[in-house]
């Protein structure tokens, strides 16, 4: 279930071409930014355009087999928060301007839509890991929709108001772009929606 956050490799050639102080380093700077943008910007209308297509689809798995879905709008993510979990156990948080990634503990079923089981935790095992180096919908799926940090609240992007906690469970169906997107691997086709259940044993 892990991937590479997207991210490292921006960071990466961030830190790379500020390395040296040079004019010409400068103005490298100044074009990957420029280039990353527009990449970034081709690769949301990409994603865009996949939500849109995968949304009957994934509306009907919802509606068949989620009791009282709800729909993020943002992301097209479908879901059903069963239990919310012990709110104490836990506080999503900022630090030095960072969003902090808590490690996660689970036991979890992951599925097709046309219900084929590709992965699941078995009997008392759990899984465990950093948040950041999950899925994108699982990200979404944990985190809170909103931080409040030095008195403000910041957009997060999670799909329920305080996030996930200790004991609670969630169902999900995703588009292909918050899972593995264009990969393939033996038991998921490129641009396979993807449908979770969760219980969550811990965050901290």
């Amino acid at each position: 279930m892990k991937i590479i956050p997207k991210l490292l490799l921006i960071v990466t050639v961030a830190v790379a071409t500020f390395s040296s102080c040079s004019k010409s380093n400068e103005l490298d700077f100044e074009r990957a930014r420029e280039e990353q943008r527009i990449q970034d910007s081709i690769n949301r209308v990409r994603i865009e355009r996949i939500v849109k297509e995968q949304a009957p689809a994934v509306k009907a798995f919802a509606d068949k087999n989620l009791l009282d879905a709800k729909l993020d709008t943002a992301t097209g993510i479908w879901f059903q928060l069963i239990q919310a979990g012990d709110e104490a156990s836990y506080t999503y948080k900022v630090l030095n301007n960072q969003l902090v990634a808590p490690t996660i503990t689970a036991k979890y079923k992951g599925t097709l839509l046309d219900g084929t089981i590709f992965d699941a935790t078995e009997g008392d095992k759990s899984f465990v890991s950093p948040l950041n180096n999950v899925i994108g919908a699982w990200q979404l799926a944990f985190l809170p929709k909103t931080i409040r940090f030095n008195g403000e609240d910041y957009k997060v992007g999670g799909l329920t108001a305080n996030g996930l906690k200790k004991g609670a469970k969630i169902k999900i169906v995703t588009p292909s772009p918050w899972a593995y997107d264009e990969q393939a691997s033996a038991k998921i086709p490129a641009n396979s929606p993807l449908y979770f259940e969760f219980d969550v044993v811990d965050v901290k």
